[in-house]
């Protein structure tokens, strides 16, 4: 069984085509999207539509993260952007605008998690639904490790930190993070990425890199009627 596994698409609507197209070409059992649609990125309109199609043709499994909680109706009191950073406040509310109009997101299946025998995918950890602690470091993979295995799970696959990781604890369970479609946050690794998860005979999950540059995408971002601090800010993530 092969699953292809894309992740924090963030608006980068040409990366996240390119990957697509990458991942049909290559074949897949099942397309997994990890969440976190919008944000940050120039293209909300364009990702969305691709999303729908990525759900009709391909019966994607789309999970919910934590991005994709500010942009639905009935979540919006609860799960504010007030609280966050300017820079980001500023995109979701640009990004909020260019939406409008649009067909919900509340339209599309989403699941908060998805299993397929002993593995488990979720956007942030296999923590409760919510609970969007970052897995970037030896204790939070640790801790990972011991939820799946408390859940008689044996591999984890999770996006939300834009950064490619994988850690097999010895009579516990395998935890992956699969880098990111939009704003990579690896200095070592600065493109696009998505994954290719092969199930048998060993489970094993290879990156696959998106050769487009960024250049499109920063000149959209520029060209946007965001602040310039705000474009300065998420612009840096590309160069």
């Amino acid at each position: 069984m092969k699953i292809a596994v894309l992740s924090d698409i963030h608006s980068a609507s040409e990366h996240f085509s390119d990957a697509l197209d990458a991942a049909r070409d290559e074949g897949f059992d099942r397309l997994v999207i990890l969440g976190d649609l919008f944000t940050y990125g120039p293209d909300p309109v364009e990702t969305m539509e691709l999303v729908q199609e990525a759900v009709s043709r391909d019966q994607a499994i789309l999970i919910t993260g934590n991005h994709d909680l500010l942009y639905m109706d009935e979540q919006a009191d609860e799960y504010s952007s007030a609280s966050l950073p300017e820079w980001i406040r500023e995109s979701v509310d640009w990004t909020r605008s260019r939406l409008a109009g649009v067909e919900p997101l509340t339209t599309l299946p989403w699941q908060r998690e998805w299993r397929t025998g002993r593995v488990l995918f979720s956007h942030a950890n296999p923590f409760a639904f919510g609970d969007w602690t970052y897995l970037r470091d030896d204790p939070s993979f640790l801790a990972a490790s011991q939820a799946l295995a408390d859940r008689q799970l044996d591999w984890g696959v999770f996006g939300h930190v834009h950064r490619h990781r994988s850690s097999l604890q010895p009579g516990r369970s395998g935890v992956v993070t699969v880098g990111s479609i939009g704003q990579p946050r690896d200095k070592l690794e600065p493109f696009s990425q998505w994954a290719m998860m092969t199930m048998a005979p060993e489970v094993e999950v290879q990156q696959r890199r998106v050769s487009r540059d960024w250049k499109s995408t920063i000149e959209r971002i520029q060209a946007s009627s965001m602040s310039d601090a705000t474009k300065l800010r998420l612009c840096q993530f590309f160069q």
